[in-house]
Order: C-alpha cells, then sequence, then structure tokens
C-alpha cells in the first residue's frame, strides 16, 4: 500500500452501508474524473462494497486508481477504523475489534473522535497508542469538534488525515490529502459538506428500515434547510 505523492480520498460509504446508496463503480469513476488516485472505502460493518469497487478499478483502471479495503467498525467506545483489510471484523468490544484489525496488520484509524466517542477513553495513552491516525478533520462536523481533533493528534503526535465520510455524490470532492515524502508532511484541501447531504444520508438511513415516521421528519429537515 503506496500513500506517498497521491491524491487520496478516505472515508468513504458505499450502498453497503446503512445510511448511503452510492454505487461503487460510481465512486471509482468519479473520483478518477476529478484526480484522485487512491480511494479509501470505509463502509460500516463490511467489507463488500470496498472489495466491489477495488475489482471494478483494477479491471477498469489498472495502476492509474487504486482502491484500498477500509472498513469502519461499530465498537462500544465508538467507531474504529481500519485499512486495509483482508477480513471483516465484527462489531463489538473495542479492544477484540483492534485485535482483528492489528491481526491482518491493518492501520488504525481514530475518525471523528469527539464524535459518539468515550471522551474519557481517547485521551488515555494506552488507548490511543494503538493507533496510527487521526482523522482530524471530518467534512461532516463542525469546525470546532474538528479542532479538538487536531489538538488531539499534535498531542499524542498521531499521523493526521482528513476524512469526506461521504455518504451522497456530492459529498465526495469535500477534501483530499497527499502526503509528500512521508506520512508525518501531509498537505490537505477541505470544505463542510453541505447541511442538505447530511439530511440525504439519514432519509436513506430511514428508508433502509423502513420507518416512514423518521423519514418524513429528515425530509422535512431537508426542505426547509436546517
Amino acid at each position: 500500500m503506496d500513500l506517498l505523492n497521491k491524491k487520496i480520498n478516505f472515508h468513504i460509504h458505499t450502498k453497503y452501508s446503512f445510511d448511503s446508496l452510492l454505487e461503487p463503480s460510481f465512486i471509482v469513476d468519479y473520483l478518477f474524473q476529478h484526480g484522485y488516485e487512491v480511494a479509501i472505502i470505509t463502509d460500516h460493518n463490511n467489507i463488500e462494497g470496498a472489495i466491489e469497487a477495488q475489482k471494478y478499478a483494477e479491471n477498469k483502471y489498472g495502476n492509474k486508481f487504486q482502491v484500498i479495503v477500509g472498513e469502519e467498525v461499530q465498537s462500544d467506545i465508538g467507531d474504529i477504523i481500519g485499512f486495509p483489510v483482508i477480513q471483516e471484523v465484527k462489531p463489538g468490544n473495542y479492544q477484540e475489534v483492534i485485535k482483528k484489525f492489528k491481526e491482518q496488520g491493518a492501520f488504525l484509524c481514530l475518525p471523528h473522535p469527539y464524535k459518539s466517542h468515550n471522551l474519557f477513553l481517547i485521551h488515555q495513552n494506552d488507548f490511543i497508542d494503538e493507533f496510527d491516525f487521526i482523522e482530524v478533520f471530518n467534512a461532516r462536523l463542525n469546525d470546532s469538534l474538528n479542532e479538538h481533533a487536531m489538538d488531539l493528534a499534535n498531542k499524542f503526535k498521531k499521523i493526521k488525515i482528513v476524512g469526506n465520510d461521504a455518504h451522497v455524490s456530492n459529498d465526495l470532492l469535500n477534501c483530499s490529502i497527499v502526503y509528500k515524502n512521508n506520512l508525518e508532511e501531509p498537505l490537505f484541501e477541505v470544505r463542510k459538506t453541505h447541511i442538505k447531504n447530511i439530511r440525504k444520508s439519514q432519509i436513506i438511513n430511514y428508508w433502509k428500515k423502513r420507518n416512514p415516521i423518521q423519514i418524513f421528519k429528515y425530509s422535512l429537515l431537508y426542505t426547509i434547510g436546517l
């Protein structure tokens, strides 16, 4: 897995996640057309979409575009991302999730650390030492939470990465990262996603769950832009 001097798109969800309808082939084609060279796909609790995208990219673009199979796994302390992944890791106890990723030789990333995580545990050395990357910018979060994430990465001297957390097509171009010369020297471009795109993924989530009340609620919020 070579990440140096390549334009990377990190933290992408496909239709195999509960809150996205993005086709793996569309993601590959769209990112290739916009100058990306690497996509790290991290569906919720499965790797089917990433594998599908990887095979599609290999057949269509050869070595011109690389898909790295990742996974965003729900644990009892919050989400944990691992990449590259060969075998799917099941949700559960965070120590077991970390162990299963490390057994595959995967890098570990703490995504959006100040959203839905155990805020006491993520500041403990014996926990944070397990991680290679911290997502210092998540395009779906506010500035304050991203600033706290950057402070966390600086404090513990972790490799910084930025994530689109893409669930709909309009999310895909919100940020990019290039590691020049080594992983400690990232160059990134970032912009926040629009609230309507967040609402779209929430609508998709409840559509898949067949929950009409929640669909109506988020459709209304989408319509009025809140």
